[in-house]
């Protein structure tokens, strides 16, 4: 049974109102959405810990206590993913990957170039999200496509860029044409922010193989 006490989890404020290529518009609507999923989640732990349902009829098929669970995962990924999609933005117009980034992308990839080729076909079949992430059991880059906030999200990885890709990112200022907006997201992220979460992944990965 969830803790009757635990914290509730605040959005984080965007320190920006635009970047190039997507407008103040799209992120003041788009935040309302990270909100309502903070609000939501913390709403079902305080459910949860009320002992609404009893637990022990828990069940796969239809139970009130599974239903919470599987609406709090999908309020858990709207919030993180979100959370890390907004982040990243901050000051990112002119950033470069790493060194130690770089190097990683060309040998999982063959070259920078391939990679985004990849990324940018990934973000364009997805239906929700497009993930650049690590493995911490082979220490290589993938990019995975979640089809929703809790649908597709391998274990044991650390997710390095998440794109979302739900047309509410992008419809006020692209219509349905989500490739602009794509390479919109591209040259307005930050891979500083990105690189160092490479990094500490790297070092998650040596602790990790060493069990």
């Amino acid at each position: 049974m969830e803790n009757a006490s635990r914290p509730k989890y605040s959005a984080v404020p965007l320190k920006y109102k635009e970047v190039q290529g997507i407008s103040a518009k799209t992120f003041s609507e788009h935040f309302k959405l990270y909100e309502g999923y903070v609000n939501k989640t913390n709403e079902i732990y305080e459910k949860i810990a009320s002992g609404f349902a009893d637990p022990s009829k828990s069940a796969g098929t239809y139970s009130e206590y599974g239903e919470a669970k599987r609406q709090l995962s999908f309020n858990l990924g709207g919030m993180w993913n979100h959370k890390l999609y907004f982040h990243d933005f901050e000051n990112g117009a002119g950033t470069k990957p790493s060194e130690s980034l770089s190097r990683a992308i060309t040998n999982d990839f063959g070259s920078y170039e391939k990679w985004k080729e990849d990324f940018v076909a990934t973000g364009m079949a997805a239906r929700g999200w497009a993930m650049l992430c690590f493995g911490l059991d082979d220490g290589r880059l993938h990019n995975i496509v979640l089809d929703a906030q809790n649908a597709g999200f391998p274990a044991t990885v650390v997710p390095l860029i998440l794109m979302d890709v739900y047309e509410h990112a992008y419809v006020m200022d692209y219509g349905v044409a989500r490739k602009p907006y794509i390479d919109s997201f591209f040259n307005a992220i930050n891979w500083t922010y990105i690189s160092k979460r490479y990094d500490i992944s790297v070092e998650m990965h040596k602790l990790w193989s060493a069990q």
